[in-house]
């Protein structure tokens, strides 16, 4: 009697593994994007965190009325913010793999605290970090029951 596996059970070990595949490789790819847009919101995080220290300690350069706009290449040559390792660039977005040098970050002066705001060009990156102040609507208040719960950022910059 000849030992191995007929065709039928080899298609159906193919048909198996092919419904595996159809299932697995869509989750791998969500996390896969999941784990970039974390991480792209830790670097916003790192660069808006910066910014602010940035802005502590130049508060007479800053207003309430309008933003500085600073570039990350800015605060990295200025030794605020680290350079990652890449010859090209200082800073990489880990969406696209192209630099974040040239992206704006806004400080601007609200109750004597320096604030700062990330500017993102880019529509699908746009809204995928939730900042840490969010910004006032229209007409409202920054402050209910003594607390400040939104943020005037200036629209425009100095």
């Amino acid at each position: 009697m000849n030992k191995g596996f007929t065709l039928v059970e080899l298609l159906a070990v193919i048909v198996i593994l092919g419904l595996l595949a159809t299932i697995a490789v869509p989750s791998a790819i969500g996390i896969s994007n999941s784990i970039k847009k974390n991480m792209y919101c830790e670097k916003v995080d790192m660069i808006i965190s910066d910014a602010k220290r940035w802005g502590d300690g130049h508060l007479s350069q800053l207003s309430t009325s309008c933003y500085k706009a600073l570039t990350v290449k800015d605060l990295v040559t200025q030794g605020i913010t680290s350079k990652e390792d890449h010859d090209d660039f200082y800073i990489e977005n880990p969406f696209t793999g192209d630099g974040m040098d040239d992206n704006v970050v806004g400080i601007y002066l609200n109750n004597n605290r320096a604030y700062a705001f990330f500017i993102e060009t880019n529509t699908t990156l746009k809204d995928a970090c939730d900042e840490e102040v969010r910004v006032c609507n229209s007409g409202e208040s920054p402050r209910q029951n003594g607390q400040i719960v939104c943020v005037q950022r200036p629209e425009r910059a100095c």
